[in-house]
């Protein structure tokens, strides 16, 4: 299956006039319509100018960015959001987590300028996927040896990309050149924090790193909620570790994703939570964060609207 350049839909690749060669690299569109309003430079109707960006970071390991990342981009789907999830890890836990895996990576995208839609794989009809494998390594060197523009190749090569509401980066638990580049990409920053006292110490470098993209990279990135994950209401350090977080975010300390077996599971069953159990708490707390980041979407479409 293919993805129309133009409207976004799905379609199979079967005459010549699918396939466009543009500006150096090759487009596909779904019907003769499509391919004249690609040629003629028409931007889709209702594609808006651009999809919002949520990196899921926290230079913490263990914290559920992986789970939070496709759970989060699973649900804004299945409510109709066009969405795309891209690994920037180079463990590949967003394929393994779903039982998907692509031929290219955003390795191919980076260096070797790799068009989106051939690097993405379908899970679902709003749910695309981008891989991850130890390629973003290769990715990495490649962007420590750039003279400049290291921090914002993603961006360049993300311009333009109209045909996604939504677009979620599961970023490495460190500060390397991929994740500066999923930040200077991204418009908003979601950080898993896990209710124990080491990952309270690792928000203190969030806040260092989103003031060192906001100051010294010049972009914008703002912080769209923090969220309580492995949360266990039988420990004391649970609650004293929310508490903690609101001190410091306020109203930006979203309702905690309570610890749940079912959520370890879904992983082995490469299912998402609301596949493998759409009843549990898991899937009810990442329910929860879904319909928080919609209203966030409804609010940021309504200020560009007005503005």
């Amino acid at each position: 299956m293919s993805t129309c350049d133009q409207c976004g839909a799905r379609f199979v690749l079967r005459f010549a006039f699918q396939q466009v060669a543009l500006r150096d690299e090759s487009r596909h569109v779904c019907s003769q319509d499509c391919r004249e309003q690609l040629l003629a430079g028409v931007v889709p109707r209702g594609a808006g100018p651009s999809p919002m960006t949520i990196a899921v970071l926290n230079q913490k390991g263990g914290t559920g960015k992986t789970t939070t990342a496709v759970n989060l981009a699973a649900g804004l789907a299945e409510s109709g959001k066009r969405t795309l999830l891209i690994d920037v890890d180079a463990q590949g836990h967003v394929g393994i987590s779903l039982g998907l895996k692509g031929e290219r990576t955003l390795y191919h995208m980076l260096v070797e300028e790799a068009t989106l839609e051939r690097c993405v794989v379908p899970f679902s009809s709003t749910l695309d996927l981008m891989t991850s494998n130890e390629t973003l390594a290769s990715a990495e060197i490649f962007l420590a040896r750039m003279d400049e523009g290291r921090d914002r190749l993603l961006r360049q090569r993300m311009a333009g990309v109209h045909r996604y509401d939504v677009v979620i980066l599961d970023c490495g638990p460190s500060l390397s050149l991929l994740n500066l580049n999923a930040l200077t990409f991204a418009d908003y920053l979601l950080v898993p924090v896990s209710c124990d006292f080491l990952s309270l110490v690792g928000v203190r470098q969030i806040l260092r790193t989103v003031r060192h993209v906001n100051e010294l990279l010049l972009h914008p990135i703002e912080i769209l909620g923090v969220l309580p994950t492995f949360y266990d209401q039988r420990n004391r350090i649970s609650d004293e570790s929310v508490k903690s977080l609101r001190s410091h975010f306020k109203n930006k300390v979203l309702p905690p994703i309570r610890v749940n077996t079912r959520l370890k599971e879904a992983p082995s069953h490469r299912k998402t939570i609301f596949e493998y159990a759409p009843y549990s708490r898991g899937a009810e707390d990442y329910r929860r964060l879904v319909k928080w980041v919609l209203q966030r979407a409804e609010e940021r479409a309504m200020t560009r609207t007005a503005s």
